[in-house]
């Protein structure tokens, strides 16, 4: 492969690995907002909420893989103007749903993601950005569940450890959905492996069908271990903390995704698959705020309290509605880039997020659900700033 043609790959895979993760995020969001609340932990609800509760886990993991395969091309590193430009607005599409809610701070999914772009972009800039990845996965799992528990077992003296709290992931933070540990390990993860696919692309490519009876294989493994932690009585707990049930059969759950995402863009029969399925950057950022919003309107209109029929009903046509308008924003992310007056459309952004975020602000005391709207507003005019250059 010549380094002409590597700087032009385009993996259709991690796309579909995107729209993977955020069905899976619609199916979790809308079944505990729809649902009757006996059928969300048991039956077959409840273990479908149990495996769509995995969303962020692929999510994190696609951050990983996308910087991967970029840091493998021979291509020009961003100035960092432009790298912590990225990071300030994915930080404030994460502040504006604290603010809605009435929190000035938090920390959540896309607040993790900006984050884990800052460190993996000091990562890929290193002699060793493998190097650090790998010793950063271990490290992070040896934080959460080794040094972890031990510090946890100070008691009460941790309770003023807010910081470590975080690190450790042992003790929930208030505001905070994500803690450092073990979160951040997903990242690295996929970073390892984006580096790997581009190195192999060709052996992927040709011998499609082994690298996926290979993963499958491999995803064995912890789902296994998570039988066997099962029996053991292990925490599949994952809001706030993560327990270490959860986190082994995480990466089954990421080794399947990874081997559906080859299946369905490898046979011309699933191209339909991967047309419905696919969501390119913008469009994966645009559907968080989108899905919220549309699942508020469903349980506005009395969709609550739903047998598991009708709640399939209602999740299909809140995930068609979502990937439609969050793929109408990256269309509309498209046209704006090509706009010639580039800095009079950031300056109108801009003072559109400002209404938005202000109107949040002000709505969020009286009604978080009013907050709603400008919120919603707020956060997808920040995904259009992600094309729009930085004037400055």
């Amino acid at each position: 492969m010549t380094d002409k043609t590597k700087e032009r790959v385009h993996w259709p895979e991690l796309d579909v690995l995107r729209g993977l993760a955020a069905l899976l995020m619609i199916v979790n969001h809308a079944g505990y907002k729809i649902l009757a609340e006996n059928l969300t932990d048991s039956g077959l609800a409840g273990n479908l909420l149990f495996i769509s509760s995995f969303a962020p886990v692929l999510f994190f993991f696609v951050t990983g893989v996308g910087y991967g395969v970029q840091s493998s091309q021979k291509k020009k590193a961003s100035h960092w103007s432009a790298i912590l430009n990225k990071v300030f607005i994915l930080v404030l599409a994460d502040l504006l749903m604290h603010w809605s809610e009435g929190r000035w701070l938090g920390l959540d999914f896309l607040g993790f993601i900006g984050l884990s772009s800052l460190v993996l972009e000091f990562v890929r800039r290193t002699k060793s950005p493998l190097t650090f990845c790998l010793v950063g996965f271990i490290a992070i799992s040896l934080m959460r569940y080794l040094l972890g528990p031990v510090i946890q077992n100070l008691g009460d003296a941790q309770q003023e450890w807010g910081l470590l709290n975080w690190i450790f992931g042992t003790k929930d933070t208030p505001g905070v959905s994500y803690p450092l540990s073990p979160w951040m390990a997903y990242p690295f993860a996929g970073y390892i492996i984006g580096v790997a696919a581009m190195r192999y692309r060709g052996v992927i490519e040709t011998k499609r069908v082994r690298v996926v009876s290979g993963l499958l294989m491999l995803a064995g493994l912890p789902a296994i271990a998570g039988l066997f932690l099962a029996q053991r009585g292990a925490s599949f707990f994952r809001w706030g903390t993560v327990g270490v049930g959860f986190y082994v059969v995480s990466f089954a759950v990421i080794l399947v995704g990874l081997a559906a995402s080859l299946i369905i863009c490898g046979n011309p029969k699933l191209k339909i698959c991967q047309d419905a399925l696919s969501l390119r950057g913008i469009a994966s950022l645009a559907v968080v705020p989108l899905h919220y919003f549309l699942i508020y309107l469903a349980v506005k209109a009395g969709a609550t309290g739903m047998d598991v029929f009708r709640y399939s009903l209602i999740a299909i046509l809140v995930l068609a509605g979502s990937f439609f308008l969050a793929r109408s924003v990256e269309n509309l992310s498209q046209i704006i880039r090509q706009v010639k007056t580039q800095k009079v459309v950031w300056v109108g952004l801009v003072a559109m997020f400002v209404l938005a975020a202000s109107l949040t602000l002000f709505y969020s005391q009286p009604s978080a659900s009013i907050a709603l709207f400008p919120r919603t507003l707020g956060q997808l005019v920040l995904c259009l700033l992600f094309v729009v250059r930085w004037p400055f």
